[in-house]
């Protein structure tokens, strides 16, 4: 699967915008597919409660892609989906990638707690792509899989989203008024998942935004939690703020990192290895390693210091002695050809 998460601004978004641009990714999505790959559009649906209801009792929509999203589309589908209350549309696409037959559907969802209660994930979001096909007898369910079958292809597919959602451009209802935004500052991240698990292990990053905020989540989740809970995802947040550059050179190793430091984002495509999904792998199996070692250290031997030193733990200092032990480990990371990491990778 292909999940997308909207970014909300801090003076909120309208209902109606919230589904515009949802709208407006998935079907970005949908054309950058048809661009890289051999597909052409069967039908949409629109649906209430769960997108399976959509060949039962759905109301077919008229939705046409043409070489960029039309914003005029997305207006008139989304006045729809506030007037007959919808919960979802499925855009239906039958073709190959290049060698993999596949069928896909693109839902868009009213709001990021439709999925949850339909129970499709145990995560909020705005936008699932699920593909289903095969490559001779060989089934291929999702795009995780399909960055081992078709590397080259799903490269091109990431490269053409991204790129549509920095040719859009749509009008947005906040709370205190009403702005042009580009679709890319409205996406806060874009990962191919596996198994419907948002695991980091199981996501593949394909775009963060804002990078730091969306990258030190998925980093949370990585160490025990009996250590996190110490630091908590504020000071974790604080920590990689501060050892972003050592960050992105152990992220570089795995992946082909094109960072966005004008939208503050962050762009990422696993490097090519065998399989293409190993690399994403390795680059998490040794995050979790060196963030479970230095947070460790700085609770044993850090706190230990500290304590001698001012007869308690100072939050502050502890936050600083993690970050020079996590900057520490990093640095030693991208330097090396640890035994987790590739011996080799090339763009």
């Amino acid at each position: 699967m292909i999940v997308m998460k909207i970014l909300k601004p801090r003076t909120g978004l309208m209902p109606t915008s919230q589904r515009r641009i949802a709208i407006a990714l998935g079907l970005a999505l949908a054309i950058a597919l048809k661009r890289v790959g051999n597909f052409k559009t069967i039908e949409a649906r629109a649906w209430r409660g769960a997108p399976d209801t959509a060949y039962v009792n759905g109301e077919k929509v008229d939705v046409e892609l043409g070489r960029h999203v039309d914003i005029d589309v997305v207006d008139n589908i989304a006045r729809e989906f506030r007037h007959k209350k919808w919960d979802g549309i499925t855009v239906t696409l039958d073709g190959e990638l290049g060698k993999v037959k596949l069928g896909i559907d693109i839902d868009m969802y009213a709001n990021e707690y439709v999925p949850v209660r339909a129970g499709i994930t145990n995560e909020g979001l705005e936008v699932l792509a699920e593909p289903r096909g095969h490559i001779g007898d060989e089934v291929v369910d999702s795009f995780y899989e399909l960055f081992d079958v078709e590397y080259e292809k799903m490269k091109a597919v990431v490269e053409e989203l991204i790129a549509e959602i920095h040719y859009v451009e749509l009008k947005v209802a906040t709370y205190t008024g009403v702005r042009t935004y580009p679709l890319w500052r409205a996406t806060a991240r874009v990962n191919a998942i596996h198994n419907y698990s948002f695991a980091p292990e199981n996501a593949i990053p394909l775009w963060y935004r804002p990078w730091i905020r969306q990258i030190s989540r998925d980093l949370y989740r990585l160490p025990p939690p009996g250590l996190r809970r110490l630091v908590g995802l504020h000071g974790v947040r604080r920590i990689i703020r501060d050892v972003a550059p050592e960050l992105k050179k152990y992220l570089e190793r795995y992946y082909i990192v094109r960072p966005k430091p004008h939208e503050n984002a962050m762009q990422l495509i696993p490097r090519a290895s065998s399989p293409a999904t190993q690399s994403h792998r390795n680059a998490i199996a040794g995050l979790k390693n060196i963030l479970t070692e230095a947070m460790r250290e700085t609770a044993s031997k850090g706190a230990r210091r500290i304590i001698d030193e001012k007869g308690y733990i100072d939050w502050q200092e502890y936050i600083e002695t993690l970050e020079e032990e996590l900057r520490q480990r990093l640095t030693e990371a991208a330097q090396s050809q640890g035994s987790w990491g590739p011996k080799h990778t090339h763009s």
